[in-house]
């Protein structure tokens, strides 16, 4: 079977609550991850958070209702907050999806940090999730490895988890300062970015391209998770901004020009000059959780994705 042209394209999920009636929808989620395969998606995601303004879904059992429901997407995290997380439940329940979706399964991982009483909530300090993270990361992946930890105070018992994945699972670090892009070039198997212009982007492909020379140069993907607004207006930038508001209670604000939006034609454009600038890896998240959200994932499917499948070098 002969590969794709152009960049690997996923969706974000609507695990999120609708804008409209501030209620999560399931069904919303699980139809969408379907017509996402069927239109030609290469993988589907859904975010994480333990504590967000608006209801959202947790991110694991909600994959494993899309390994249900799908047969081959890639499914993963973008991102997880794993400095919250239990490294050896995590690994637990990773390993568990991934004998639900064999080699299937990706996780990006975050930081976080614009939702402060989560990590409050968790009790972990806030100031120290970057280490944490690369604690909980390690463990996790040792775990899916098959490999063993001996458990503090259990007599030297050792623990592992049983299913370990029958394939590596791909970790991507997410992050644009520095110590996050030598994070991302130490330990991750690509970087995808986030709220970066293309110019930006290239800086930092560069900079992580560098550090992944000095760390052996193993292949590395990079890629961007880039929020989209479809909308034949003649302001759709201003209202990808309106409804990005919306959707994360306004924790921050971006400049417009961030947002890739607009009609399909220049929405296609917008990608274009991220993928020839060696973004590899595109994750596509609608920005307008409402009820524009099914008709502008139509216009992606029918409109941008077979355009973007025709990149070439």
């Amino acid at each position: 079977m002969t590969a794709p042209q152009g960049p690997t394209i996923g969706l974000m999920l609507p695990a999120i609550a609708n804008t409209d009636t501030n209620l999560v929808d399931p069904p919303r989620v699980l139809a969408a991850a379907r017509l996402a395969e069927e239109a030609g998606f290469d993988g589907v995601y859904v975010g994480d958070h333990l504590l967000h303004p608006r209801g959202l879904l947790e991110a694991v059992v909600t994959l494993s209702a899309v390994a249900a429901t799908t047969t081959r997407v890639s499914i993963g995290t973008c991102v997880m907050l794993v400095a919250l997380r239990d490294p050896l439940w995590l690994a637990k329940q990773l390993g568990t999806l991934a004998a639900f979706a064999p080699g299937r399964l990706r996780i990006g991982i975050g930081l976080g940090g614009e939702y402060p009483a989560e990590f409050a909530a968790a009790g972990v300090p806030l100031a120290e999730r970057g280490r944490r993270a690369e604690e909980v990361l390690a463990e996790v992946r040792d775990l899916l490895a098959g490999r063993t930890r001996p458990t503090p105070g259990a007599d030297g018992m050792d623990v592992g988890i049983d299913p370990v994945p029958g394939t590596d699972v791909p970790i991507l670090l997410a992050g644009w300062k520095e110590v996050a892009l030598r994070r991302a070039a130490r330990i991750g198997d690509g970087w995808i970015g986030y709220l970066l212009s293309p110019d930006s982007f290239t800086r930092r492909r560069d900079q992580l391209l560098q550090y992944r020379a000095e760390e052996g140069g193993k292949p590395f993907i990079t890629g961007m998770l880039l929020p989209v607004h479809p909308d034949e207006g003649s302001d759709a930038h201003a209202q990808a901004g309106a409804a990005w508001k919306r959707l994360t209670g306004a924790h921050a604000t971006f400049p417009e020009r961030l947002f890739v939006a607009g009609s399909p034609d220049a929405i296609v454009e917008q990608l274009h000059a991220y993928w020839e600038r060696g973004c590899t890896e595109m994750v596509l998240s609608l920005v307008d959780m409402g009820e524009p959200f099914v008709k502008q994932l139509d216009m992606l499917c029918d409109q941008v994705l077979p355009e973007v499948r025709a990149f070439k070098n």
